[in-house]
């Protein structure tokens, strides 16, 4: 009876051909690697053990997988529910009559979603519009100075350390700031003109008449449209054939805090406020906001991670590290701590939040610790919810759709120039309970994602 049990699970294995982990060193000892550099690491999340490794204690570049750490510092450190007020402040004494004797300052914390440039949750009023109507219920009829943009909570530059010069040119690049309206940029929306020659429509939103444009323009064939920055004025350039579509480029916003007063002034002059002085970013020599006069929340920090980790968002990742310290360097010490906490004292080598740096290094077991340690606080299901579900939504939606990792695995995505990453949760066979971290660093192919995707597939379709 043992010899036939016996003989009976050797057919079995058989049938179910090698495991886990012999099949995932079979991938990656493949000649598709030979030439570039591969690190993975494989956790049960129930065991502990680790079920493969390869390159897994070296350092590699994480891209955008470094977004894991910062926010997991910050629900852990600052929790799921904290919020962040973005104000409007009198520099002045407000009179009976409703005139304000000094500048409106528009006061900045860091609220990533003020204005959110894609709303992923319930809908909400313009904030900008919300904010003028409690300052009008507050009595503000007259301002006598100016409206004043003020993003001094955060001690930064307007651009995380190691970012490259290029990036600022880019979407994905935007400016940094504590006060930020509509993920700091503009989609500029470009119309061919009603003739040959004539310039073509420009169409800014948010912001229309607000931002300051040269149209440089013509409608014709001719060089595609072309973008740059003189000062704070945006400069177009190019042609759009005659009868074209219209053309939509998010653009980057040069001092975003005066664009946040100057969207903010234009919603009181809608009103019937006064304004006198104009609006712009603030000065040193500015005061210290006096008292309050209308407010706003932000929402619940889960829901910024979520906002974050989705759609692998820049601004936001660099906002929450903000949030953590005020500057930077005290963002990066407060992650520190919280890493050493987690028994995560190796491996992690972060200048900055979001990844977009190309010196960060992190080591495929740091990556899987970090995802082991939140499985276990409460904070972890809003970590985990807030991660793109393979096939489903986020920066995964169009990969390994229609495959047993839908429903299965959720993680986030990493990608710089030549550097790819994958790094979250999967479920395999019988409901094993898996952390995983892929880092391809120097891999020009174009196939890497997909390369990637197979490591993922033999987790969520094989037994450990």
């Amino acid at each position: 009876m043992r010899m036939l049990i016996l003989c009976l699970a050797a057919v079995a294995g058989f049938a179910q051909g090698p495991a886990l982990p012999e099949r995932l060193r079979d991938l990656a000892a493949s000649p598709r690697f030979a030439r570039v550099h591969l690190g993975v690491h494989v956790r049960d999340l129930d065991t502990g053990r680790t079920v493969f490794a390869w390159n897994a204690d070296k350092g590699f570049v994480p891209g955008s997988c470094a977004k894991l750490f910062t926010c997991a510092s910050a629900l852990c450190g600052l929790g799921p529910e904290a919020t962040f007020r973005t104000s409007v402040a009198a520099a002045g004494p407000l009179g009976a009559d409703g005139t304000l004797a000094g500048d409106l300052l528009l006061v900045g914390r860091g609220d990533p979603m003020l204005l959110a440039r894609r709303n992923d949750g319930p809908w909400r009023p313009d904030p900008l519009e919300a904010l003028a109507d409690q300052l009008v219920r507050a009595g503000l009829r007259r301002v006598r100075g100016d409206v004043v943009g003020d993003g001094r909570w955060f001690r930064t530059r307007p651009w995380g350390s190691g970012w490259e010069i290029q990036d600022r040119a880019f979407a994905y690049g935007a400016d940094v700031s504590a006060l930020t309206v509509h993920d700091n940029m503009v989609d500029l929306r470009i119309y061919p003109g009603p003739a040959p020659g004539r310039p073509c429509f420009l169409f800014p939103q948010p912001g229309l008449g607000l931002l300051p444009l040269a149209n440089r323009t013509a409608t014709g064939p001719g060089p595609a449209i072309d973008l740059a920055w003189e000062g704070d004025t945006l400069v177009v350039t190019g042609a759009l054939p005659p009868g074209a579509p219209p053309l939509t480029l998010a653009v980057p916003v040069r001092n975003p805090e005066a664009f946040a007063a100057r969207l903010l002034r234009r919603s009181l002059e809608r009103r019937g406020v006064q304004v006198d002085g104009t609006a712009r970013a603030v000065r040193d020599s500015d005061p210290t906001p006096g008292r309050e006069l209308a407010g706003l929340d932000s929402r619940p920090l889960k829901d910024l991670v979520r906002a974050t980790l989705k759609a692998s968002n820049n601004l936001y990742a660099q906002l929450l590290l903000l949030q953590q310290g005020r500057s930077e360097a005290a963002g990066l010490a407060a992650e520190r701590t919280f890493l050493e906490a987690a028994g995560i004292r190796e491996g992690v080598i972060l200048e900055e939040g979001s990844g977009l740096s190309r010196k960060n290094l992190v080591a495929p077991e740091a990556l899987t610790a970090l995802l082991a340690t939140l499985d276990k606080r409460p904070e972890g299901p809003a970590f985990r919810a807030a991660l793109p579900l393979a096939g489903v939504d986020g920066t995964l939606q169009a990969r390994m759709g229609g495959s047993a990792a839908v429903g299965r695995v959720a993680a986030k995505t990493g990608t710089l120039r030549f550097t790819h990453g994958l790094a979250g949760y999967a479920e395999g066979p019988g409901g094993t309970r898996l952390a995983f971290a892929l880092l391809l660093n120097g891999d020009p192919a174009p196939d890497a994602r997909e390369v990637l995707d197979r490591f993922v597939l033999l987790m969520a379709e094989t037994a450990p």
